[in-house]
This record gives structure tokens, sequence and C-alpha cells, in this order.
């Protein structure tokens, strides 16, 4: 009997390590807000959950992910909101947003991926085009 109590002592310990936590998102999602890329998520579950990591592609990068953003966890059921200011300043085609977790004994996991066609909406004018259209 206690060679029973001891095998199942180690497998709840063994089960503990192998999985240090679990993250369950209820959306991930990528939006255009005027020049502006927005990613909202939500988590249904936020088990062990150290950090999370957003990080973009784009043709600028050489496809290669960038970390963009390291997000303190909030709780299950907050939405989570990162507005994306800087691709503007680098137009592309495409632009893709991967959204890994981090849980507390360091391991990662990506959880979601999401690309958009983007195309920055505003006129860019330079302060000579700007004088001219005042110019007789």
């Amino acid at each position: 009997m206690v060679r029973f109590e001891l095998v199942g002592l180690l497998l709840a310990c063994l089960g503990a390590w192998a999985f240090p936590g679990a993250v369950e998102l209820a959306f991930f999602r990528v939006a255009t807000e005027g020049n502006d890329l927005v990613v909202t998520w939500q988590a249904n579950r936020e088990d062990g959950v150290q950090r999370y990591e957003l990080r973009r592609r784009t043709p600028a990068s050489k496809g290669q992910y960038v970390l963009i953003a390291q997000v303190a966890p909030q709780g299950v059921g907050k939405p989570y909101r990162y507005v994306d200011r800087h691709v503007y300043k680098q137009p592309a085609d495409e632009v893709a947003y991967q959204l890994w977790v981090i849980f507390t004994d360091g391991t990662a996991q990506q959880l979601a991926e999401q690309a958009v066609n983007y195309t920055p909406t505003a006129v860019r004018r330079t302060w000579g085009s700007i004088k001219a259209m005042f110019q007789k």
C-alpha cells in the first residue's frame, strides 16, 4: 500500500514538473485601425504564466519574427490589447504576428499566429510638398 502511495506521489510530482502551466485562448485577432495594427487576445485559462511575448514578421525583418512586446499576465477573462504604431515606418504587403507564452519554469509555447495585409492609408507629405500646395 505504501508503494502505491509513493508511486502516486512521484507521478504527481513528475506531472507538475512536466506540465508547468497551460493557456487556453478564447481568441487572438489582428485588425487595422487607421495606420496602426491592433493585436487583441483573451485567455480562458492562464496556469503558470510568467509573461506573454508578441512577435512580428514583415518583409523588412527578412522573414524572421522579431520580439516587439512582453506583457504580464492580467488574469483569466481579461482582454489584452497591443497597438502596433511602428509598422507605418516600414510599409509591408503582409505583417504577421505570433503570440508566445513563457511559463514560470522558463519553457515557451507558441499560442497563435495571424497574418494581415497592410497598406498605410495616410498620405505622408514632406514639408516641401506642403509649401508647394500654398504657392501660386
